[in-house]
């Protein structure tokens, strides 16, 4: 397809999405109705939050498939988040539907609630990504074959999700109106959505881990650093995803929209990096932040070991002096924290930055021996070549040179 049909595409993609996003959140406030207790919580924040995760999904994909036309990435992510945004819609005029009472609203909810469970499942193209990030197909022949494999898993699962009978996937309460398909509860219990998914990523997780692995041990310098964005986005939205999936199995009740909030904050990283990594914008300021994400990260937890530990050991030692009261042990632990966090800082940032930024500390090095011997050196052209020899380590770029201007002498 032409660039120009793409760029059509990327802009319904991204219009359908705004549409629904924001839609729906006026189908809220208009025709305001009681929120079903869905799986995960969903709540009137989290629908705000997801919409604009849609959006963001949308706008990041569709700027990809306009500047990058020929990379199959932000074509996935469009369709992603335009899914997602328009499943806010549906799912406010579903429940908006539902809140009437009658047995027309009823159907009515259950129609729209077959829409959201057809859209639901486009979100499991997501997976597909890390089999083809950052180049749009897989790194080998043999994994190009296994994303295709995926895909087909992938529309299996999603069918069986939409033609599941009963109750709509992640919408109990509102009958599945296309509920041709095969009863999965024997197997799976009444919670077949939460089965399938834990089911899921449980074995894919493993095969998009070795993916990226592998992609990354045969990969150049450039598409390194544009994994790392993408691994950084990764991590955090898997790491909210198992606090989801904990709070959902470990909470006796409701478990309020905290988790989902997590999770849609965390999963807007993934969109950005991958826009910062495809498009190579501050594409090796990955770097950095890493070095900094886990720096802070470790001196978190060092502070607040210091804090508690002073606490517990203050209260002990003036337990004798002011009984229960543990203000003094608080104040003095807090005083303790913040002296401590700046050279704890300090320590922790230079030992990380040796380990995930040290090619900062290696250019910082080779600056440091150029300043020493420029002390000494008074031949123009030896000094040229030590600058070019200096610029051309640090940075290495693709070509380097010294403008001198002339001096003029004036004539009296």
């Amino acid at each position: 397809m032409s660039p120009s049909r793409w760029a059509l595409f990327a802009w319904a993609g991204w219009t359908l999405a705004v549409v629904g996003g924001l839609g729906g959140l006026l189908v809220r406030v208009v025709w305001p109705a009681p929120i079903l207790p869905t799986t995960f919580g969903v709540g009137p924040t989290n629908l705000v939050i997801i919409a604009f995760l849609g959006i963001t999904w949308t706008t990041v994909g569709a700027l990809l498939v306009i500047r990058r036309p020929d990379n199959p990435v932000g074509r996935i992510m469009v369709v992603v988040g335009t899914g997602l945004a328009m499943s806010i819609l549906t799912v406010a005029v579903a429940f908006a539907w539902l809140a009437e009472g009658t047995a027309a609203g009823r159907q009515a909810a259950s129609i729209v609630g077959g829409a959201t469970a057809l859209l639901t499942p486009i979100l499991m193209l997501v997976f597909y990504l890390p089999l083809i990030f950052p180049t749009g197909r897989g790194h080998t022949p043999r994994w190009d074959a296994g994303g295709r494999a995926f895909l087909w898993i992938a529309m299996t699962i999603g069918a069986l999700l939409v033609l599941h009978p009963g109750d709509v996937h992640l919408l109990p309460g509102i009958p599945n109106p296309i509920g041709l398909g095969p009863d999965l509860r024997p197997m799976f219990g009444e919670h077949v959505v939460d089965a399938i998914n834990a089911a899921s990523i449980a074995i894919l997780s493993p095969i998009l881990v070795l993916s990226v692995v592998s992609r990354y041990r045969s990969a150049g310098s450039i598409e390194r650093q544009q994994l790392k964005w993408f691994l950084l986005g990764s991590a955090l939205t898997f790491g909210a995803v198992a606090f989801m999936f904990a709070s959902a199995t470990l909470s006796p009740g409701p478990i309020g929209e905290t988790p989902l909030i997590v999770f849609a904050l965390a999963a807007t990283t993934v969109p950005v990096a991958i826009g910062i990594a495809i498009l190579r914008y501050r594409l090796y300021d990955i770097d950095r932040i890493i070095s900094r994400t886990i720096a802070y990260a470790v001196v978190s937890v060092i502070v607040v070991g210091v804090f508690v530990g002073g606490v517990l050991a203050g209260q002990a030692a003036l337990a004798g002096v002011v009984g229960d009261d543990s203000t003094l042990a608080v104040a003095a632990s807090t005083l303790m924290a913040f002296a401590v966090f700046q050279p704890v800082r300090r320590r922790v940032q230079a030992t990380i930055d040796r380990r995930f930024n040290r090619a900062r500390i290696d250019a910082e090095r080779m600056t440091d021996a150029f300043a020493t011997r420029l002390r000494d050196q008074l031949d123009l052209t030896t000094l040229t070549d030590e600058l070019q020899g200096t610029a051309a380590s640090a940075v290495e770029p693709v070509a380097a040179g010294i403008w001198l201007r002339s001096q003029r002498v004036a004539r009296g």
